[in-house]
């Protein structure tokens, strides 16, 4: 009887521990230091700056979305090239998402600037809030274009076998904008506004270090003129959709439960959500950390046609995703009540009620990780209308019915187990549906092994 051929998956191990440890570090760090500005904003200029950044943050996560759309789009076609050898190509996707991404940041500068107190009314601010939104966000939006261009610039070089030069380069960006904060806010004592403007500081950094990389010539990446092709942009968008979406996923679960809170708990109740959503930042970060450690090498080998390799690195991802939620969320109910006074002191009621959301609302990221991953594989293998269905649901869909139906049949916790319920349905759709493109490719490996004829 014929023995059955093993794989050595050894050299993918390694490859993807080279491209995920980077990539988580680089996420943490820029979560680690999302979680300070919300000790420092909440320490230092109270319960009420808290609120007000939470309610701004629809705007900051749709900035992000718009640069995962045009960054994760564009790297997932140029490392598909990049593994069928097609060098020219890549770089020419790479400077038309980089002309692409400062196009629409110059928008969102000038639309969040000059709309900033309509768009803080619509994101739901109360009279408290208000004037602290609106000079956040006076600071925030110019800070547009920097965001969009160096997150495209991240995820490029990433791409172009540089995990650490990203790593260093965020971790660098956070040191400054960390250490600004507390000089500016703590010493100073300037309001939260400085916190937006520390934050474009340090994309400004994390860019500067990108410089080497680029007039060195050290990747294969060249910044030049691009020349624009109609489907080249069509299929980065259509990629990146599902990466919008994804980053989106983040505003419209933070706008829903802010509409819930103000009329439900009040104020009070926006800020403990505030200091939930900071550390869920920091599970999320993480997990997307992995995400996008592991899409270069999904990308490649789809590209390659080497689907034993890019079935085992997405198997690495969704085991990996899995087990960390896990662990972080044990580490949330068990030190909620720690956690909680890291960002205020003082108020009982605002810690009774952080640490009851702590012990419910991050549950929900136990299924993140895995769906996060499924949504992946759609789009390496340009599943993109799967990927976008899953997306799109995470963003309006089974979160906002179950929030709906839970408020009326629990309560108050009812708004926190909604996040749990909705989660685990796009966990279980998504895996139908991995399943049933697993079989289709498959099935056309098997034909295409058919179709070649045998050696004489």
């Amino acid at each position: 009887m014929e023995s059955k051929k093993t794989v050595n998956f050894e050299p993918i191990d390694k490859q993807f521990t080279k491209y995920v440890v980077p990539s988580v570090i680089a996420m943490s760090v820029q979560a680690f230091y999302t979680v300070l500005n919300g000790i420092i904003a909440g320490q230092g200029n109270g319960e009420i700056a808290l609120g007000a950044i939470n309610i701004v943050l629809p705007f900051y996560m749709v900035i992000i979305a718009l640069a995962m759309l045009v960054g994760i789009g564009g790297a997932n076609i140029y490392s598909f090239h990049k593994g069928k050898g097609e060098m020219e190509a890549t770089n020419n996707i790479f400077c038309q998402c980089l002309a692409l991404s400062a196009i629409i940041g110059v928008t969102l500068a000038l639309v969040g600037f000059f709309s900033r107190e309509n768009l803080v009314l619509f994101l739901g601010a109360n009279e408290e809030m208000f004037p602290a939104a609106v000079a956040y966000l006076k600071w925030l939006a110019p800070c547009s274009l920097l965001q969009m261009v160096v997150f495209v610039l991240i995820v490029f070089v990433r791409n172009d076998d540089a995990p650490k030069l990203v790593m260093v380069a965020s971790a660098f960006g956070a040191v400054v904008n960390i250490i600004l904060d507390i000089i500016l806010i703590f010493v100073m004592h300037f309001g939260i506004e400085v916190i937006a403007l520390t934050n474009g500081i340090s994309m400004l950094t994390t860019g500067a270090f990108f410089i080497p990389h680029f007039a060195d010539q050290k990747g294969l990446l060249r910044i030049c003129k691009p020349i624009f092709h109609f489907n080249d942009i069509k299929r980065v968008l259509s990629n990146g959709v599902a990466s919008f979406l994804m980053e989106f996923w983040q505003s419209a679960i933070a706008l829903s439960f802010n509409l819930a809170l103000v009329h439900t708990v009040g104020t009070l109740g926006v800020s403990a959500y505030s200091i939930v959503t900071y550390v869920c930042a920091l599970i999320n970060m993480i997990l997307i950390g992995v995400t996008q450690g592991a899409q270069p090498l999904m990308s490649f080998y789809h590209g390659k046609g080497d689907a034993k390799a890019f079935s085992h690195v997405y198997r690495l991802g969704v085991r990996t995703n899995t087990m960390i939620p896990i662990l972080l969320v044990a580490g949330c109910a068990a030190f909620g009540s720690k956690i909680v006074l890291l960002f205020h002191s003082g108020n009982l009621e605002l810690t009774v009620l952080t640490v009851q959301m702590f012990r419910l609302f991050p549950l929900g990221f136990i299924f993140v990780g895995p769906v996060l991953m499924n949504i992946l594989f759609f789009q390496a293998t340009e599943r993109n209308t799967y990927a976008t269905l899953i997306s799109f649901l995470r963003c309006i869909g089974f979160v906002q019915v179950f929030l709906l139906l839970f408020i009326h049949l629990f309560g108050a916790n009812g708004i926190y187990l909604s996040f749990l319920a909705g989660e685990m349905c796009h966990f279980i759709l998504s895996q139908i549906l991995v399943q049933k493109t697993m079989k289709k490719l498959e099935k056309k490996v098997g034909e295409m092994k058919a179709d070649i004829p045998e050696a004489p």
